[in-house]
Formats: C-alpha cells, structure tokens, sequence
C-alpha cells in the first residue's frame, strides 16, 4: 500500500520538513510505502497522498493537477496574514488560509499536530479530522555541542536564548524590548541570541536591527542559521529561552529547551500553552517591566529554576517515541478505513 506526501518545498533542517521525515518513518513502520514528493515534481496517479499545507503553499493548482485515489490534508498551521503587512509574502498567507476552505472537499480525511489547529480546521469546515502526535526522537541532542562556540561565550555572561524562524508573528521586537529592560535594569552582564534564519524576511530583520540601534543595545545577537552543533552550544549557553511569538500551531524549539533543560518564558497564545502542559512559565502580555522582572527571578532564584526545570522534564517525556508511537497508531487508525 503506497501513502505518498507532498510538500512545496523540502528544506531540510526546517520543523515541517523534519515533520515529513517522521510521517514517512511512521508510515513505513506500520506497513506503508511511501515517497516524499515536491510540487514541482509531482505528476502521475498516487495511490494516496497526504498534501501538506503550511505557508505560501500553492495548494489550489496542484491539487487541481494531481491524481489520486485519495487526497489527505496534513495541515501544519498558517501564520494570520496581518502580522505581514508590507511582507510579500501575504498574499500567499492570505492564498493559504482562503485554499484552506475551499478545498475542504478535495480532502478525505484531514490531520494535524495540536488540538489548537484541528479547531483552526474546524472553524475552516473540515468535520473530518484527528490530531496526529509525532515523536519526537530527542536522543539526537545529546551529542556534543560546538566547542568552539561554547569557548567564545562561556565567560560568565548571563544568555537568553530564542529559536526559531526570524518572522513577524515570532514578536521579536517584544524580546529585544524585553531583554533591553533586563539588561539595562537587572543585568549588564547578559546576551541575548536570537537564532535562525531570516534570509526570508529582509524586512523585518531590517526593523529589529534599527530597534537594537534605536535602544542602544550592544549583546543582541541575531545568528541567521547555524549547524545542529552550533544550535546545541547556545541551548548549553543560555539561561532562560524567551519565547513571545504570537502564532505557533506546534514548536519543536520549545520542546527542545524542555529536553535541554533551559527553562522557559513563553507568551500564553496559540498552542503554546498545550505544547508547554503546565511546563515553563506563561506570561499573559508583553509588558516588558514585569516580564523583565519575571526573567529576573528565574535567572537569579535557583529553587524556582529547578521546580521548572524538572516540570519541563517530566513534560518532555510526553513526545518521546515510547509514549507517542502508540498514540500515533491509533490516529492513523482512523483514517485505515479510507485506505483499502
């Protein structure tokens, strides 16, 4: 039996692209075929195929060109184009979310990673649907981090850390103000990393390097993309991870800093809560006096440090491939009758 995916673009080293890497493991594992496909080389009849939806993908035409028996949506989630406004890439987002709609009918089934985007699929009209939890194989990030890296910034600064994709919906602006209150207030001594890759928002990068000017802030650090050692090393580096992204439909950096033992501040939207399960500590708004007073005491208050480091702990064994896989079996179980 062959369950093919198709996904516009295969990065590897992106979450959506790893996300795909894992379906198909499971795939396989219960007894599927399948291939990893793209839109600019998909063509022919597929037996099954699960097309995957996330931002500026160009869902309408290659759905309209492909032959399948059966179609599923695998949907990871579309950032709300208004926190995009003069980007070009709105025009795909607001493509995306409008595809999402009008191609509820071309889907026999649709699936998803969090209970916060299956009610995204709902209130788009989709009646069919399961939440898909993927393990997550975290043995990986106990290799060796890049020495060279830890030896340029172990010198007793205090590091806060964000990782992810450099956009708008992540709030960046709110984590440099955030950090620039802390610095200026409670700690000289700190840095702030902001890593990932922003090669696709200009822009964007463009206004954080002219707020960090505007404050006059000297440690703030946008990396751009780094090796998986280097990304270890500032895990290893930083005290706290400071996450006030406003849009996440699943997040693999902060399930990285549970496992990595970096305790976490994260905005109260989206899935962030059902991703963190009472792990971390969720702020409410973005006021950047007390958040800065929160990071404060978790830098300095090592009881509290360690309550969240071992809450966070505890939490990230619920993505672990001994608990989830089970899961995982019985939600492709709801789509095995769609696939004689």
């Amino acid at each position: 039996m062959q369950i093919d995916q198709i996904i516009p673009e295969m990065r590897y080293g992106y979450e959506i692209s790893d996300i795909v890497l894992t379906m198909r493991k499971i795939l396989k594992d219960i007894g599927f075929n399948s291939d990893i496909l793209t839109e600019a080389v998909q063509g022919g009849k597929r037996e099954n195929i699960f097309y995957h939806m996330f931002t500026g993908s160009k869902a309408s035409k290659t759905l309209a060109g492909l032959k399948a028996k059966r179609k599923f949506l695998f949907y990871h989630g579309i950032a709300p184009p208004e926190y995009f406004n003069n980007h070009e890439v709105q025009a795909d987002l607001i493509r995306g979310r409008k595809d999402l709609k009008t191609l509820k009918n071309q889907f026999t089934f649709a699936l998803t990673t969090t209970n916060y985007l299956e009610k995204e699929l709902h209130e788009a009209g989709y009646t069919r649907t399961v939440v898909l939890p993927l393990p997550l194989d975290l043995n990986e990030y106990d290799r060796q981090p890049y020495k060279r890296l830890l030896n340029k910034y172990e010198n007793g600064y205090t590091n806060i850390l964000f990782v992810g994709q450099i956009t708008p919906d992540k709030k960046l602006e709110n984590t440099i103000s955030i950090f620039n209150y802390y610095h200026k207030k409670y700690n000289p001594k700190s840095c702030l990393f902001l890593v990932g890759s922003f090669a696709a928002h200009p822009r964007y990068c463009q206004k954080l390097f002219a707020l960090i000017k505007e404050l006059d802030i000297k440690n703030v650090f946008l990396t751009g993309r780094v090796s998986f050692r280097q990304l270890l090393s500032y895990y290893r580096l930083s005290q706290v991870f400071l996450h006030m992204s406003e849009y996440e439909g699943f997040s693999i950096p902060l399930v990285e800093a549970m496992y990595l033992k970096v305790p976490i501040i994260a905005l109260n939207r989206a899935a962030v809560p059902e991703v963190l399960g009472g792990a971390g500590c969720l702020i409410n708004d973005a006021d950047f006096q007390e958040n800065a007073r929160q990071l404060d005491r978790i830098v300095n208050d090592r009881a509290m440090r360690e309550v969240i480091i071992r809450r966070q702990s505890e939490r990230v064994t619920d993505f672990m491939p001994a608990k989830v896989l089970p899961s995982c079996r019985i939600a492709l179980q709801e789509i095995y009758r769609f696939v004689d």
